[in-house]
């Protein structure tokens, strides 16, 4: 049976650029935009001859930035329509679209949900207008609350809000009224992260100089469980370890993702999955569309997975899911035996009260959900 496959595509545009982003991101011109949008048509119309032993079947569409909501409905209706053209859109497809909550309105979401997108991800991050300020964001708190309401009465019935964890001088109390402003506006799908900085980002170069001061990792910590306890209440289930939704509601692109299955990517930077091999495209925009225009491949790298590599990954993946790691099924698909292969390593994990382990399953506990990057590590 073909599993379907997702469609990843990376609009790279931003009104202002976040202090903390790490992702391949820039200012927006109108004309630039125009020579993007053209050449993501044209990556997309090679990429099933680049590709062909990729599945056509596709059942989500993601596009991603960035802030996609830069651009004009009718570029990203012309996307669609590129996608609809060269691959087999099932019925029932979800077709999710990024957007900054200042970045629209409500004739702008009217229209968006007439190309048949029908789930929001609002990078809303905080409703705190100070944290807001801080690290770069265009938006004020009102007008997150405000892109939610426009964008149910132009017909989305599926919306998604992000929230950061653990910003420099965040106070629980300013992080409980957060999870207030979350919750009151009730949407289906929520994900929140841990802040983490690279290296040259704005907001860690701030917090060198000493005109911010990081918080400890104990309060970041309980800021997570706080989110985690107050979700549950609310009536939100936990699938991911960043992510909580309505039952139902589970991102089913991102599920892609952490299963397994098969995605392609196009645009700067995007990274494609074809269940035996990764590959990721030039970060450099300009470089990106002289290849286009040269007819060439934008892939600036591609691996081909090794079947130990495919089952290590298959299990830190996996992790990341409410179910966590079937071991009756992983030894099948790859012929390992998880709990001889890595025996070591789980009686480490298991005795530090990191993971759950029984004869059928293998997770992550409430405590090594803080601490996943060291659990992830002992099977790599």
């Amino acid at each position: 049976m073909i599993t379907p496959a997702g469609i990843y595509l990376h609009i790279p545009f931003c009104a202002t650029r976040c202090h903390y982003c790490n992702f391949a991101t820039g200012g927006y011109d109108e004309q630039t935009a125009e020579h993007y949008v053209a050449a993501l048509r044209r990556e997309i119309e090679s990429a099933t001859g680049r590709w062909p032993e990729m599945t056509r079947q596709i059942e989500t569409i993601y596009f991603g930035g960035g802030t996609p909501t830069t651009l004009r409905v009718d570029q990203l209706a012309s996307l669609l329509e590129e996608c609809r053209r060269h691959f087999e859109i099932n019925a029932g497809v979800e077709i999710t679209v990024e957007a900054n909550p200042g970045s629209v309105n409500r004739e702008y979401l009217t229209d968006l949900r007439g190309t048949g997108a029908n789930r929001l991800s609002f990078g809303v991050q905080s409703f705190d207008d100070r944290e807001l300020a801080m690290i770069g964001r265009s938006h004020q708190g009102i007008e997150a609350r405000q892109a939610v309401e426009m964008a149910r009465a132009a017909g989305f019935e599926n919306i998604s809000l992000d929230l950061i964890a653990g910003l420099p001088e965040q106070e629980m109390a300013t992080w409980q009224r957060n999870l207030a402003g979350l919750f009151e506006l009730a949407p289906e799908h929520l994900s929140v992260y841990l802040l983490e900085l690279y290296r040259d980002a704005p907001l860690q170069h701030r917090i060198e100089r000493g005109e911010l001061q990081a918080i400890d990792d104990e309060l970041t910590v309980a800021m997570y469980y706080e989110l985690v306890d107050a979700a549950g209440r609310h009536g939100y289930d936990q699938y991911e370890l960043s992510n909580w939704s309505r039952p139902g509601f589970e991102s089913r692109h991102n599920l892609k993702y952490w299963t397994g299955a098969p995605y392609w990517a196009f645009g700067i930077s995007a990274a494609g999955y074809s269940g035996s091999s990764r590959w990721s495209n030039t970060r450099n925009i300009n470089h990106y569309l002289e290849l286009i225009e040269r007819g060439e491949s934008p892939v600036a790298d591609n691996s081909i997975l090794s079947d130990d590599e495919r089952q290590s990954e298959a299990i830190f993946l996996r992790l990341r899911l409410r179910e966590g790691v079937d071991l009756r099924e992983h030894q099948q698909r790859y012929g390992v035996d998880i709990a001889v292969r890595y025996q070591e390593e789980l009686d480490r994990l298991h005795e530090a009260g990191l993971i759950e382990l029984d004869e059928s399953t293998l997770r992550i506990s409430r405590a090594g959900k803080v601490l996943a990057n060291e659990v992830f590590a002992a099977f790599i």
